[in-house]
C-alpha cells in the first residue's frame, strides 16, 4: 500500500517536529516536506505535490483561511486538514469553506489525529468532537435565517462568494452558471434582501448571519 504523503504547515517548530515524530509510528504516512508560513506552504505544495496538508489557521502574514484558498490552486489534488488551537466559530466556518476537508484541534490523541489524516485523503470530512456541535448548530441557524428571507440554496453560495469578493466571472466558474444567470440571481439576492449593491448584500448577509 502506497504511503500518505504529508506536508506539515506550522510556524511554531516544536509542533512540526512533534507532528512528524507522531507520524513516524505509522507505517502509513511518510513526511513530504513541510513549511513554516503561508509562502512556504505554496511553494512547498506545488513542488512536493502531498496528499495531505496539516496546516494551521493562524501564522505570521496570511491566515490559514487565505492559503487554503490559494492551495487549491497551487496544489489541487492535496487535502487539507486545519490542525489548530482554535476552535472559533469564523475560523471553523472560515476555513471549511475556503476548501479545508477537516478542522482537527491539537490535543486530539495521536490515534485520532492519524484517523483523520486517512479519512481526508480517501475524500471524507472530519471535524473534532468538540467543534462538531458548533458547527452543527452554526448551519442550522443559519439555514433558518436563509429560509426566512426566502434565499435559496444557491443563492446562499452566491452571496458567500460575493462576501468573500469574488468577481461576477468567479462566481460564475466556481458554480458552473453563466455570468448572465449569476447577474439574475444576484438582483434577486438584491430584491430580497432589499439592498442596492454588492457592498451592502455582504454587509446585510454578516448582519443576519446568513453566510
Amino acid at each position: 500500500m502506497p504511503s500518505i504523503r504529508v506536508m506539515v504547515v506550522d510556524d511554531h517548530p516544536i509542533v512540526r517536529q512533534g507532528v512528524r515524530s507522531l507520524l513516524s509510528n505509522y507505517a502509513d504516512f511518510e513526511i513530504a516536506g513541510e513549511a513554516d508560513s503561508g509562502s512556504g506552504a505554496l511553494e512547498s505544495a506545488a513542488r512536493l505535490a502531498p496528499d495531505v496538508i496539516l496546516l494551521d489557521i493562524r501564522m505570521p502574514g496570511e491566515t490559514g483561511i487565505e492559503i487554503v484558498k490559494k492551495l487549491r490552486q497551487a496544489a489541487p489534488e492535496a487535502k487539507v486538514l486545519m490542525l489548530t488551537s482554535f476552535d472559533d466559530d469564523e475560523y471553523v466556518t472560515g476555513a471549511l469553506r475556503a476548501g479545508a476537508h477537516g478542522y482537527v484541534l491539537k490535543n486530539v490523541s495521536d490515534e485520532i489525529l492519524a484517523s483523520a489524516i486517512r479519512a481526508v485523503y480517501h475524500g471524507e470530512r472530519v471535524l473534532s468532537s468538540q467543534v462538531m456541535d458548533r458547527v452543527i448548530q452554526h448551519y442550522v441557524d443559519e439555514a433558518y435565517e436563509a429560509s426566512a428571507v426566502g434565499l435559496t440554496e444557491e443563492e446562499r453560495r452566491i452571496l458567500r462568494l460575493l462576501a468573500e469578493g469574488d468577481s461576477n466571472a468567479q462566481i460564475a466558474a466556481d458554480l458552473y452558471l453563466s455570468e448572465t444567470t449569476v447577474k439574475r440571481k444576484l438582483q434577486d439576492i438584491f430584491d430580497k434582501l432589499s439592498v442596492r449593491s454588492r457592498a451592502q448584500a455582504a454587509a446585510e448577509a454578516v448582519r443576519r448571519k446568513l453566510i
